[in-house]
């Protein structure tokens, strides 16, 4: 906890100074705990505008029974007849702080028979747990919450973007091909513990990473993914997976859902501005390979070939087998992940891409529709280490039986590999 051991007051003069510095936190509105509001010279006459109304809690508390007590305190005191309410209200406590918007809570003020003459910090009343049943479900929607310590600079962030006067409605971080996996990290330690799947099971699998369910999420609007040929898909409140055709003809699929009802979900995304720009799409889903955990990418041999090793590998290629060699040698990259280390190649009749995971080669066909030089079926997916040769495609398999064209055959791989730190603390 960022601020434990401090009382309350100490608690708002420190997240006044560490976080609201550029900003005048020293107004008095009504029996509000902390009010932000941009600094004025007194020589201006009309109304100081309030850009933020919070109640304070020290240590660690439930922030949204915070923000409840902080709707009972203003609707006690018609504190919005009085003053002009501001575009964000919230709460925090030594270790996090939550916003959300004036107008999605605003309505509640204007309900009739409703008895505000009650004390706003008993939790027990009928009134407080009515206003917190009425106003739950927008809460825990739209709040923005933020963790002091996990989440600074995002909170920082979101601070100078969304504390401007006369700015109605939160702007979100932007995602692009640059700072996805930064979020990535951060889903995996606040989405994936809500999501009702075994992991243990899924490191497992030969098709399936954790990283699936981000790309789902992530790649979706309005919680429904939009990218065909994902091997996950976000499907309102759960996941689909596994879909299959049974021997009647009817679709089945797996489902996962969140064991939160997906309020950790919809906080965490309320941050980030889904789906990125399309541009990014294709990029996103073939980087797919920075998603697989370590361990995995060393047992399975995912790794991204860098478009340098690209070149200089066809460059060595070139000078010892002649500038014909593609139409005249075999090529097959049996380790091809997204098939990257193909990028240049020409003669696609020649060529052969296969990969471990279901998912590289629906990549690889994806890539195929949006101008890949390769073929259809061609890429295929396969075990190398540990498969038969009899699972090849029969024109492959025509030339590795063939002793003349096996020779023509280059086997054409960024193979499986092991970090040179973990060779050494193996000895």
């Amino acid at each position: 906890m960022k601020y434990s051991k401090i009382r309350e007051e100490e608690l708002k003069n420190k997240v006044a100074q560490e976080y609201f510095w550029i900003y005048d936190c020293t107004k008095i509105v009504g029996n509000v705990d902390f009010c932000v509001c941009m600094h004025q010279s007194q020589k201006e006459l009309f109304e100081q505008e309030s850009i933020f109304w919070a109640e304070a809690e020290k240590g660690s508390s439930d922030i949204y029974y915070s923000i409840v007590q902080l709707i009972l305190t203003i609707g006690r005191a018609r504190t919005f007849d009085k003053f002009l309410p501001p575009p964000m209200l919230g709460a925090f406590d030594g270790e996090k702080i939550a916003f959300i918007l004036y107008n999605e809570i605003h309505d509640i003020f204007y309900q009739n028979d409703f008895n505000w003459n009650v004390t706003s910090s008993d939790y027990n009343t009928k009134e407080f747990k009515l206003i917190h049943e009425k106003v739950k479900t927008i809460i825990d929607q739209k709040t923005l919450l933020f963790n002091y310590e996990k989440d600074d600079k995002e909170l920082r962030r979101f601070i100078k973007n969304n504390f401007v006067v006369g700015k109605f409605g939160f702007t979100k971080t932007k995602i692009d091909k640059n700072n996805f996996m930064v979020i990535y990290n951060k889903w995996l330690q606040v989405v994936k513990p809500t999501i009702a799947v075994r992991w243990d099971l899924i490191k497992k699998s030969e098709s399936l990473i954790d990283g699936d369910f981000y790309l789902a999420d992530l790649l979706s609007l309005e919680n429904e993914s939009l990218k065909d040929k994902l091997s996950v898909y976000l499907r309102k409140d759960h996941y689909e997976l596994d879909r299959v055709l049974d021997e009647l003809g009817m679709f089945q699929v797996k489902s996962a859902f969140f064991t939160d009802k997906q309020v950790a979900h919809t906080q965490f995304w309320n941050r980030y501005d889904r789906p990125p720009k399309e541009e990014y799409w294709d990029y996103i889903v073939e980087r797919r390979d920075l998603l697989v955990p370590q361990d995995v990418r060393e047992r399975k041999g995912s790794f991204f070939t860098p478009q340098i090793w690209v070149e200089l590998s066809q460059k060595y290629l070139t000078e010892v087998l002649g500038d014909d060699w593609q139409d005249e040698y075999y090529i097959w990259d049996c380790a091809a992940g997204t098939g990257n280390l193909l990028a240049g190649l020409t003669n696609k009749y020649n060529i052969w891409a296969s990969t471990l995971d279901k998912q590289d080669v629906e990549v690889m066909h994806d890539r195929i529709k949006n101008g890949a030089t390769l073929l259809d079926d061609h890429v295929f997916q396969f075990d190398f280490l540990n498969d038969e040769f009899t699972k090849l495609p029969k024109p492959l398999q025509e030339i590795i039986n063939d002793s003349e064209k096996r020779k023509k055959l280059v086997i054409y791989i960024n193979p499986p590999y092991a970090e040179a730190s973990n060779n050494l603390s193996s000895g």
